[in-house]
């Protein structure tokens, strides 16, 4: 066989620098671009990477090439084994599903059970300047938006009182919260619990447990949902991973009832735990069913007895939200393969919008007018403005205003503002007009954590634990302020108690008096 050209020799050394630029390239066009797959393809690449660079070696120019091989071979098993050896699977390290790993020596994180009685609860104390209640999640209307800025955004020269700060159970709950008293769930060992924490000492007040425990690798361990508080009545209803939906008394905890909503309505648990947060439509307390069962159930706010199910099935990680569309009040629900509105008391079906998928959705539908509604989601799903019409006797219409790719909500429910939406696409921070769903900018790296409005500010629970103020503006990001607030993952939505804030995530909580607004 006639001696390699000097040419093909040259070519041949040059391929390790071609595939090597070429997968850092392609890795770097799909963070830039907030590709929905990047996290996978990312590692698929650079096995790719290493099985081209092996086998170059192994089969070059030079002899040898089997015992070549068989080095190769061994080494990369030597590797995997080593890897394996040493390291464990710990989960996700963002919301792309990066995966994470630790040392095996390295000890897990576990609290020890939250016991405090229901008869010992103490009485709650004066209510500080400032604080307000907030009483479920997402805000007073569901929709993520509150009322007009009371507090000074400008934090580098006025910046957030930390009040308290302590460790709490894994969990992607939020905290109601009703006078002094804010209320969250958190898994602590083999119960889940539901905690009541005084605002402005960071106390115990009461806690309720329950024998559960929803453990899911790619997603986290522990309750998802936040409580729901009714202070007319004095109770908070907290609906757990697996199902378990508790009626509590908001002054000590003790409980009026229980239902295990999944074993009463059928269906099976969802993939990643039930999450959503309980709505209370008259005398009933709303939230949604299986993976097969009633998207949606109401139970009897006086026993927990079942007061109706939905026909439809395969409910979805979203919350239910009641508003008014073409004037008549209704429930509308986000499901697994569909959009639905309810009549509120007995759960009928008034319009159904199809919008099937195989992967999850999690997202808030967001009233965006008097009979408009906006739905987002990711995955390779896309976005919908839908047009929810009465047509007289005939019933309800629904109407597909736009589709469109932006933005790309993964479990961070999007906002409106001025005819704009705004929501984090992918992990950046998005701007897209309300009438096309065209994007007009995106920018900002917040990661997969939760936003809210504030009048003409966003709020944002960035997923890497600092909380950030932006203006809001459809020309650019506007960011004005941040505070680094928490050092780990941070899936949980921010709860704004008028200038308290209280934020957390699967390790930590923190309360800050937000400074006051001066008076013009």
């Amino acid at each position: 066989m006639p001696p390699m050209s000097a040419t093909s020799s040259s070519r041949s050394r040059r391929l390790p620098i071609i595939v090597t630029l070429a997968v850092v390239a392609a890795i770097a066009w799909m963070y830039a671009t907030g590709q929905v797959v990047r996290s996978f393809a990312s590692i698929a690449l650079i096995l790719l990477w290493v099985m081209v660079i092996g086998l170059w070696w192994a089969f070059g120019p030079r002899a040898g090439k089997v015992g070549r091989l068989l080095k190769f071979v061994a080494g990369l098993a030597l590797a995997i084994a080593a890897f394996f050896g040493l390291f464990r699977y710990d989960g996700s390290s963002d919301g792309s599903a990066l995966p994470r790993f630790v040392f095996k020596w390295m000890p897990k994180r576990e609290l020890p059970s939250l016991i405090v009685a229901p008869s010992t609860a103490p009485a709650a104390g004066e209510l500080p300047a400032g604080l307000a209640d907030l009483t479920r999640f997402s805000g007073p209307n569901g929709d993520g938006v509150f009322p007009e800025l009371t507090w000074d955004p400008q934090w580098e020269t006025n910046p957030p009182r930390e009040v308290w700060r302590k460790p709490v159970g894994e969990g992607w709950s939020g905290f109601s919260v009703a006078g002094r008293r804010a209320i969250t769930m958190e898994q602590r060992g083999e119960e889940e619990t539901t905690a009541c924490y005084d605002v402005v000492t960071g106390d115990v007040l009461w806690s309720h447990a329950d024998a559960a425990n929803f453990t899911e690798k790619m997603g986290g361990n522990g309750p998802r949902s936040t409580p729901t508080i009714d202070t007319k009545a004095g109770l908070v209803y907290a609906f757990g991973a697996t199902g378990l939906l508790n009626c509590l008394e908001l002054a000590t905890g003790k409980q009026r009832w229980q239902v295990d909503v999944l074993k009463v309505t059928g269906g099976g648990n969802v993939t990643w735990g039930k999450s959503t947060a309980p709505l209370l439509v008259g005398e009933s307390v709303v939230v949604s069913g299986g993976a097969s069962g009633p998207v949606l159930c109401a139970f009897k706010q006086a026993d927990g007895s079942l007061a109706w199910k939905t026909q439809s099935t395969a409910a979805s990680y979203s919350s239910p939200v009641l508003m008014t569309l073409g004037g008549v009040e209704q429930i509308v629900s986000v499901n697994q393969n569909s959009v639905t509105g309810h009549e509120p008391l007995s759960g009928a079906e008034l319009w159904n919008f199809d919008w099937p998928a195989g992967m999850p959705k999690v997202c808030q539908p967001i009233a965006a007018g008097d009979d408009r509604v906006l739905v987002t989601a990711s995955y390779g799903m896309k976005s919908h403005l839908l047009k929810i019409a009465k047509k007289g006797d005939a019933g309800w219409s629904c109407e597909e205003l736009w589709a469109s790719s932006s933005p790309r909500t993964k479990f961070s429910s999007a906002v409106i503002h001025d005819g704009h939406i705004y929501a984090n696409d992918e992990g950046t921070l998005a701007c897209v007009n309300l009438a096309d769903g065209e994007r007009l900018w995106r920018e900002g790296r917040y990661g997969f954590g939760q936003l809210i409005r504030v009048g003409g500010y966003l709020l944002i629970q960035a997923e890497q634990g600092f909380v950030a103020v932006v203006k809001l503006d459809p020309t650019g990001l506007k960011e004005v302020a941040r505070v680094n607030a928490l050092s780990a993952m941070t899936w949980n939505p921010p709860s704004l108690a008028g200038r308290w804030l209280l934020v957390r995530n699967a390790e930590e909580a923190v309360c800050y008096e937000l400074p006051e607004l001066a008076k013009k």
